[in-house]
């Protein structure tokens, strides 16, 4: 009788549990409408000696934004006024000299909420040294 017993509780939480999640609405933790706008700075290579760069804004609503590209001694190497929803931009920084880590400033800033976000960019050298094992027949 006990087994019959603790056989219906078992059925009856595993009904019980599949009900629960069946029936559920899934939460979102942000909402599209009130997400930031999302920014990603490329590398792309070299073009004449010199880098360029893509920025990519990714965002629902028309927006402004300032685009500030600053050299390593803090001079402003390049800025504009932009404004759209999905855009896309391609930049070559014009520079005589090797750019250092960090040596590339881009501040990126929203019209609408003054929100800045700064990304650095440069060259960075590491050197590895690995350790091979090979058999040989």
């Amino acid at each position: 009788m006990k087994e019959v017993m603790s056989k219906n509780k078992a059925v009856i939480i595993a009904v019980m549990a599949f009900i629960s999640t069946s029936f559920s609405n899934p939460v979102s933790a942000m909402d599209k409408k009130s997400d930031p706008p999302g920014v990603e700075i490329k590398y792309l290579g070299f073009l004449d000696k010199n880098p360029v760069f893509e920025i990519v804004f990714t965002n629902v609503q028309v927006d402004n934004y300032y685009v500030t590209i600053k050299g390593e001694s803090g001079n402003t190497l390049y800025s504009e006024k932009i404004s759209g929803k999905n855009i896309s931009r391609r930049y070559r920084i014009d520079t005589e000299e090797e750019i250092s880590e960090g040596g590339l400033r881009f501040e990126i800033r929203t019209g609408t909420t003054n929100k800045t976000e700064v990304y650095t960019a440069g060259i960075n050298e590491n050197i590895t040294r690995e350790m091979a094992v090979n058999k040989i027949q």
